[in-house]
């Protein structure tokens, strides 16, 4: 099996606003609601030097709205490009999955990998979208010629082919590396927060790292998890015990205070049913 893992660049600011109102009008006749969002898309932005700017393309990321409309964009400009033109030119099977900017398509045979990946640039372009070339590429993936596979990274995190003792062949997962320090280096809003009231720091504490467990809690990263509750285990004390005399920690009363607060531990959330695998 063939992978072309693909990723666009600079996607949100690369909406084409007459293509995106004409998507619109297929399937919505309000004339009154598709005013309001050629306005939304036109309102001004201000930079960070403080000037307002009136975009010409592109939907502000961050933006309440944003979110459906890019998937909206990608669905004609992408996803029934697939069904309709794609998959039919296709010798074998092949599945595509698309995420906000990025998506991953697999192929049953090289051929038909490359046959779309030599054409998907010229699709996207015709909607002023252009790839990523440093994140696109194709490789091999296949449980038949484990030998010859290569891993890659999608959403965060890193696949890579794996042997269950209870189902055999499955696609492992593991948060990303390059995630991962970014990760390690994010938690220095410990910093910023050590001279709050701890009854306010940890319950902030506790949302991230439950927010990080229900994201990257996937069967067989627990180390990673692991590395990540450890490390803000670590910080938080160190910056705790940077205040005043007054108001620092031995490592027995912080522990005592982790405790007392919950803080809850790296968790597994996915459940022991799913695993990722492909019939070809």
């Amino acid at each position: 099996m063939a992978l072309s893992y693909i990723a666009k660049r600079g996607f949100f600011d690369a909406i084409d606003h007459d293509w995106l109102i004409r998507m619109l009008e297929l399937r919505i006749a309000d004339k009154a609601f598709l005013r309001l969002i050629k306005k939304w898309l036109k309102a001004g932005i201000l930079d960070i030097d403080g000037m307002v700017k009136h975009p010409v393309t592109g939907c502000p990321q961050g933006g309440v709205i944003s979110p459906i409309l890019a998937n909206i964009y990608l669905h004609y400009a992408l996803d029934l490009w697939f069904e309709k033109r794609v998959k039919p030119s296709c010798k074998g099977m092949n599945y595509i999955c698309i995420y906000a900017d990025d998506f991953v398509c697999a192929f049953q045979y090289k051929q038909d990998a490359v046959q779309f990946y030599q054409a998907v640039g010229e699709r996207l372009g015709k909607f002023g979208l252009e790839l990523a070339q440093e994140k696109t590429n194709i490789i091999s993936f296949s449980r038949f010629r484990k030998e010859e596979n290569t891993k890659f990274e999608f959403l965060g995190f890193e696949f890579r082919w794996g042997v269950s003792a209870k189902v055999g062949d499955i696609i492992k997962r593991r948060t990303a590396p390059g995630k991962l320090r970014k990760s390690l280096i994010a938690t220095e809003w410990c910093k910023e927060m050590r001279n709050k009231r701890l009854r306010r720091l940890f319950p902030k504490l506790i949302a991230k790292l439950r927010g990080y467990n229900n994201y990257y809690g996937l069967i067989g990263n627990y180390s990673s998890l692991s590395k990540f509750y450890e490390h803000v285990k670590i910080i938080l004390y160190k910056w705790l015990n940077r205040r005043s005399q007054r108001r620092s920690f031995n490592l027995a009363e912080f522990s005592a205070c982790w405790k007392r607060y919950r803080v809850p531990k790296p968790r597994i959330v996915e459940s022991n049913l799913v695993q990722l695998y492909f019939d070809f």
